[in-house]
This record gives structure tokens, C-alpha cells and sequence, in this order.
């Protein structure tokens, strides 16, 4: 993730095009991450970026997902269009499924908790950056209006876990007992593993609030690791399995809530499929063009598709959903939480710009 930063500014400042990974950056200080960086590096870089004619993309899962963007966010859109019925609630869990043990955070270089990153820069941007999205919508019921989002956030971190795994299970892995007894010396020696915020998108001018809602990373979620030591001939080491729950409320009138999550498939930890259901609710007596409840399923899912369809249009020269300019907003919102995390329970404000 350091290097990140390193790889895109020598693209941006050389006028090659490039595909950089999410997150776009992670900046460090004196070897460890530094949050508050994000958002001026960030527009330091597409300043440099628009003077030159190369194109700069940044590879995401939710900006061409089958699901979230193909189904949920579209259907969102119209909706919000033909209505002028603004986003007034959203609610996003993902839970990561991710079982690290107590030395591996003091060792591991992939996915280095060691230097400050946590559940933020490992797999929350994803879905920072589907959150961004569906509140970006409001845009079309208020163009000319200005709003700030303030966020409020609280975590657990790896010093944390010989409380909140039981002792039986961390066993069988010769991980039972807490490894950093007195945590409060390490209270910031590592990133967080689960983080869940609040938040609300408040009108500048009235100081009215449009939208509340809820934002939920964790780690410490079902995982299938059944290892003690982490195999070299498999890619989820981790014994990840994933599970993204999404809610979006268009005011009284209508609400999209779908459930994302993975499904093993015996002993490989590799073979790993997706299912989804989306539900809808909404006045159909109001609307009749609705129905009151909706069920859709979806399996035969793979999160990778996303990834392969934004690396192929790409390639192709016609990317145009997941620029680098358009991720100013979802890295701000990642700075915030980040920081907020630094002050639990105390609000982190964005204003609009």
C-alpha cells in the first residue's frame, strides 16, 4: 500500500497512464500511516494529472459489481431521478471474515498492520467507495446545494483480540493467550481490525440533516481458517469469506436492501462463490408502477468479475466509471474515519467543496 503512492506519481508525473490499486494511496510519516495526507496528496496528484494527456484509473470493486452497481445503485438512480425523492438513510455492514493471529500482525508485510493500516486501507475502500456513490445521488435532487458529512466512529485493534476470540478456539492455533498484555502502551502500534461509524449529511446553509446512516468494517467476523501456520500455496491465507449487508432508504417512498456473501465450497480455501438477495419495499399505493415487497436472487457471483471488467475497459481505452479524479471524495471520506478512530465517539466533519 506505501508503494502505491510511489507507483502513480511517477505515471502521473511522466504522463504514462496507469491503473493503480485501491486504495490510491496511503501515505506515511516517520513509518507510519498518516491519514490527514490523503486528501492533499491526493489533489496535488490529479493537479499534476490534468496537465498532461494520460489517464489515470483506480482498481475497485464497486464501480462496475454486477450487484451493487449493476442492480442497486442503477435502480437507485432512476428512482432518485423520477421522484426528486432524496437518499435519506444508508446502511452498510461488510465483514471481512479476516482471522490473523496475535504474532502474525507483528510480522506480516502483506496486509501490514505493523505500520498503522488497518480494516480502512485493507478492504473497507470498496465499500467507502459504494457509500460515496449512493450519497452522491442526493446531487440530483439538490444540484446547487452545499452539504458536509460528519462521522463518528469507534474500533478494535489487534491488542484487542485475546478478549474477543474465546480461548478454546484461539487454542487450537497456540494463540490463546494475549500476546500485548498491557494494550494501552500499543494503543496506536497497530491499524484497526474492525471499525463501526455514524454518520449524517447535513444542508450548510439551514444546518438541516438529509441523510443518517451507519457504516460497519470488521474483521472479526466467520472466517473458515482452520491453519495454525499460513499456507504458501493458497491465496486466502486468511480464511476470509465475506458478507455485505446494504441498506438505502428513499424517504418514505421506497427502500433497496441487499445482502452480498460468500459461499465456500468444500475443503479449498480458494473455491469460494458469492450469493445475493435484493429486497425492495415501497408505497405502491402511492407508486403503482411498485410493488409493496420485491425478492431477487442472484448466485453464480464472482467478486474478481468487477475487477476484470474495469481492467479490461481499461486496456481497452474506454474506462470512464473509476478515473482518479472521481476518487477524491471516497479517499476523503477514508481520512475521516481514519482520523476519527484517533478521537472515538468525536465527530470528523467533511465540508463541501
Amino acid at each position: 500500500m506505501q508503494s502505491h503512492e510511489a507507483y502513480l506519481r511517477y505515471c502521473v508525473e511522466n504522463g504514462t497512464d496507469s491503473l493503480v490499486e485501491k486504495p490510491v494511496l496511503a501515505p506515511l510519516v516517520d513509518g507510519r500511516f498518516a491519514p490527514s495526507r490523503i486528501t492533499e496528496v491526493m489533489r496535488e496528484l490529479i493537479a499534476q494529472a490534468g496537465r498532461t494527456g494520460a489517464k489515470h484509473s483506480v482498481m475497485t470493486l464497486s464501480r462496475y459489481h454486477r450487484i451493487h452497481n449493476g442492480e442497486v445503485l442503477r435502480s437507485l438512480e432512476e428512482r432518485v431521478r423520477d421522484w426528486q425523492a432524496p437518499v435519506t438513510s444508508f446502511h452498510l455492514r461488510a465483514a471481512g471474515g479476516v482471522w490473523n493471529l496475535q504474532h502474525e500482525y507483528e510480522t506480516r508485510d502483506d496486509h501490514p498492520y505493523r505500520y498503522g493500516y488497518g480494516m480502512m486501507m485493507h478492504g473497507a475502500y470498496h465499500y467507502v467507495d459504494l457509500a460515496v456513490q449512493c450519497l452522491s445521488l442526493n446531487k440530483l435532487v439538490f444540484p446547487d446545494r452545499r452539504f458536509r458529512l460528519e462521522v463518528s466512529s469507534f474500533g478494535a485493534s489487534p491488542v484487542d483480540q485475546h478478549l474477543r476470540i474465546p480461548k478454546s478456539a484461539a487454542s487450537r492455533f497456540e494463540d490463546g493467550h494475549p500476546r500485548w498484555p498491557h494494550s494501552a502502551i500499543l494503543e496506536n502500534a497497530f491499524g484497526e481490525t474492525d471499525i463501526t461509524a455514524t454518520f449524517r449529511l447535513v444542508e450548510v446553509e439551514s444546518e438541516r440533516t438529509l441523510t443518517v446512516g451507519t457504516l460497519s468494517f470488521e474483521q472479526t467476523t466467520p472466517s473458515i481458517r482452520s491453519w495454525r501456520d499460513l499456507p504458501d500455496d493458497v491465496y486466502n491465507k486468511n480464511g476470509r469469506t465475506s458478507s455485505v449487508d446494504l441498506e438505502a432508504q428513499l424517504s418514505t417512498l421506497y427502500s433497496a436492501h441487499v445482502h452480498c456473501y460468500d459461499v465456500p465450497r468444500g475443503q479449498n480455501a480458494d473455491r469460494i462463490d458469492a450469493f445475493a438477495r435484493l429486497t425492495t419495499r415501497a408505497n405502491a399505493s402511492l407508486l403503482p408502477e411498485e410493488q409493496y415487497t420485491s425478492v431477487r436472487t442472484f448466485d453464480g457471483l464472482f467478486h474478481s468479475d468487477s475487477n476484470r471488467q474495469l481492467m479490461e475497459n481499461w486496456l481497452r481505452g474506454t474506462e470512464n466509471r473509476s478515473s482518479l479524479a472521481t476518487h477524491v471524495l471516497p479517499m476523503q471520506v477514508t481520512e475521516a474515519l481514519a482520523a476519527s478512530l484517533l478521537t472515538p465517539g468525536r465527530p470528523v466533519v467533511i465540508a463541501d467543496s
